[in-house]
């Protein structure tokens, strides 16, 4: 096919290309499809094979012209894009096309691409394991909460109640409004149960409930903070009415041996349980601290490349890096009212720088799993498939089906190359081991979040 085609660089990631085929090409197209309709048409007073060229023109142009361009086009742009060597991602999108049975066959196509970058150094790097420390303290918080776990409330029946009791009340209240303004439902629920002196009760609670006993009713006004965790109360005024149903105190179960082998019979002593904690910690710090290694081994691959990504895939990641947020909110159980005052214009902008790092990490690991031939096998996909199912609760097949009816398994399949392909970089990298501190960690952590600086739609690498 004879084709002329000029490409126009727009950005690394941007190209228009203007494409023309030749008049000649155009007519011999539409003679050879106007023979296939000649012979396969069925007319009227016709026979089949036997229908003058005028008619099937007459009765077929329509049909001819548009089976002639779904050819010639597709080919045409085919071909351009392969010559040039242009690796699209999204559809093109196409502009000014000119066609006609007797004339070139022209149009504008504009496309997104995959960046050319040369693969810099990913061996070799220097990076160090941070590894939290495990302390007593760490393991003695965990006791201590399963020990709160484990309390029973015991109803106090021999004095009023005092900071630290659990009283229980039926609660009604109305809220205080304006006259102009319309009234709202009053509020009821059914034993409630405050700590008296607990970080988040309201002072009114503790000052009114102080010294109660079962069977006693109290009137008091609370006036809600405007940034009260209740969207509902937040910045509300009610009257309430409460109605003491019990009081009860928390007693705690003694640290001994009997109490370590609630847990299981492997634990003889309470020595024993608090080993078992200390391990898990152990590795729970081990995994942490790899995935850290992980992060700040690709952060340091990316330190050497600037390109742009192409808009689609920061569109097409953003995208899904939402998806993941707001089932995770979903997940949470986050009320209803406070899921809609989320910006959510803002957290997709987020996302979406977010989204740029991300693709400009997936096309430079993906280049070094190439480069280092990582290949992942069915088996491993099929592992991977059977512990998503675990967690999931569901049979392996029947998720494999549901993957594979909804094309999910290559979206596996490029998340373990990926994966691999970091394994080859930590593998090859120079790593030293530190133990640090969680409060350290925390402070880090917090510090890197502060020092990001915002950054603009598709901005290199040292600006996103």
């Amino acid at each position: 096919m004879k084709a002329q085609v000029a490409l126009v660089d727009v950005s690394e990631v941007k190209k228009d290309l203007t494409i023309e085929i030749d008049a000649a090409e155009v007519k011999a197209e539409f003679e050879k499809t106007y023979e296939a309709y000649a012979r396969q048409a069925r007319v009227p007073g016709f026979r089949q094979g036997k229908i003058p060229r005028h008619m099937v023109k007459q009765r077929f142009a329509k049909d001819v012209k548009e089976e002639v361009l779904s050819r010639l086009l597709p080919h045409a742009l085919g071909h351009a894009l392969e010559d040039h060597k242009l690796n699209v991602v999204g559809e093109p999108q196409i502009t000014d096309l000119t066609f006609a049975e007797d004339s070139p066959l022209s149009f504008k196509v504009s496309v997104e691409v995959i960046p050319n970058f040369e693969l810099q150094e990913y061996k070799s790097l220097k990076a160090t394991k941070r590894v939290r420390q495990v302390t007593d303290e760490d393991i003695e918080k965990i006791i201590e909460r399963w020990r709160e776990n484990s309390a029973e409330f015991v109803t106090v029946e021999d004095r009023p109640a005092q900071t630290g009791d659990f009283v229980s009340v039926n609660l009604t209240g109305k809220y205080v409004v304006a006259e102009s303004a319309p009234p709202e439902e009053d509020l009821k629920a059914n034993d409630v149960q405050i700590e008296l002196g607990a970080e988040g009760v309201q002072p009114e609670f503790n000052e009114h409930l102080l010294n109660v006993k079962d069977g006693d009713v109290r009137e008091f006004r609370v006036a809600y903070p405007e940034d009260f965790t209740s969207q509902g109360l937040a910045g509300k005024t009610l009257d309430f009415t409460a109605t003491v149903v019990a009081v009860r105190q928390k007693e705690l179960p003694e640290l001994n041996d009997e109490f370590a082998q609630q847990f299981g019979q492997e634990f003889e002593t309470l020595e024993q349980l608090r080993e078992r904690v200390r391990e898990d910690l152990t590795k729970s710090a081990e995994r942490e601290a790899d995935v850290r290694l992980r992060d700040e081994l690709v952060e340091k691959v990316l330190d050497s490349y600037e390109f742009q990504v192409p808009d689609v895939l920061v569109e097409q990641q953003a995208q899904s890096r939402m998806q993941n947020f707001a089932y995770q909110l979903a997940q949470s159980g986050l009320p209803k009212e406070v899921a809609q005052t989320i910006n959510w214009e803002e957290r997709f902008g987020e996302a979406r720088l977010m989204a740029v790092r991300d693709v400009r990490a997936a096309l430079v690991i993906g280049r070094i799993g190439s480069a280092e031939k990582v290949h992942v096998t069915s088996d491993e996909i099929d592992r991977e498939i059977a512990q998503m199912a675990y967690g999931m609760k569901q049979l392996p097949q029947q998720l494999k089906a549901r993957l594979t009816k909804e094309d999910g398994l290559p979206s596996i399949e490029n998340r373990l190359r990926y994966g691999k392909a970091v394994d080859v970089i930590i593998n090859h990298a120079e790593i030293t081991v530190e133990e640090v501190s969680a409060a350290q960690l925390a402070a880090e952590a917090q510090a890197k979040q502060a020092a990001a600086a915002p950054a603009t739609e598709n901005q290199p690498a040292e600006q996103a």
